[in-house]
């Protein structure tokens, strides 16, 4: 178990000013058995009057506003503190097929193929999604500025470069190609940078994360915003305005681990839920 303080924070910028500004943030930490969120304030600037949190067609917390006058930045910071415990993850039932098949982002291309195929086989749904992780690991290089939103699996195949979101494209893409439910994530790891993606593949009854990007499970030091089919499904941020403009955007997080007596044990937060 992990106490973990985390903040997020994105500063949008215009070069003249946008109205009729409406958007979707995905921002907030999910509440699950497993993350539970003990802290959590979200600050949007400029001020929003009648903004709402509601849940989308994939379980992820959103937060949805509208700004009608006109601004040059857009900023929102998320922060808290947060509880991550892994033993405490409960079974579910058997994934939508959604999650078993490609996705517009990750469907399967002949460089995808040689390289499913050089891929050791198991009959153990894990093992294998493991053995997909390394491989993926080794096939490609971590470099910014050659992919983008909305570069597929295929592309960054044959680029073998990108970012997070295309090392985890390309492990979804190989894990459905032997139809096991995968989804994306977005979220951030322990430190300070920007936001991060991996994976969850459903196995044994629960969901387990995977990291390709770092080549390492992503366990109780990830924190979790959201969660779909693939990049598509859950952006941290969408949104529409009216302007003619350029745009440029600034991120930072940073998640850290709290070392103190507050934490409070399983029993504990059990007996307090309780009473």
């Amino acid at each position: 178990m992990k106490k973990l303080s985390f903040i997020f924070e994105t500063r949008n910028m215009y070069s003249s000013p946008v109205n009729e500004h409406d958007f979707l943030l995905r921002c907030v930490p999910q509440e699950r058995p497993e993350q539970r969120i003990v802290e959590m304030h979200l600050d949007v600037q400029p001020l929003v009057t009648g903004g709402n949190f509601g849940v989308d067609s994939f379980g992820n917390r959103t937060y949805t506003g509208r700004l009608p006058r006109g601004h040059t930045t857009f900023s929102y910071r998320v922060h808290g503190i947060a509880i991550r415990d892994e033993s405490r993850r409960l079974p579910c039932p058997h994934p939508l097929p959604v999650y078993s098949y490609p996705s517009t982002l990750t469907r399967p291309s002949e460089t995808l193929r040689r390289l499913f195929e050089s891929v050791e086989a198991s009959d153990d749904d894990l093992e294998q999604a493991e053995r997909f992780r390394v491989a993926v690991y080794e096939f490609m290089t971590y470099k910014s500025g050659v992919t983008n939103v909305q570069t597929t699996a295929a592309d960054a195949a044959l680029f073998r470069a990108g970012v997070c979101q295309d090392f985890t494209h390309i492990f979804l893409a190989l894990c459905r190609m032997k139809h096991i439910p995968a989804r994306y994530v977005s979220g951030i790891p322990v430190g300070e940078g920007a936001s991060h993606a991996w994976a969850e593949i459903w196995y044994d009854g629960k969901w387990h994360g995977i990291d390709a990007t770092r080549n390492c499970p992503a366990d109780e030091k990830y924190l979790k915003f959201c969660s779909g089919r693939d990049f598509i499904d859950c952006p941290i941020e969408q949104g529409v305005f009216w302007g003619c403009c350029t745009q440029s955007q600034e991120v930072y997080t940073k998640l850290e681990e709290i070392t103190d007596a507050s934490c409070p044990s399983n029993d504990q937060r059990d007996s307090k839920n309780n009473q």
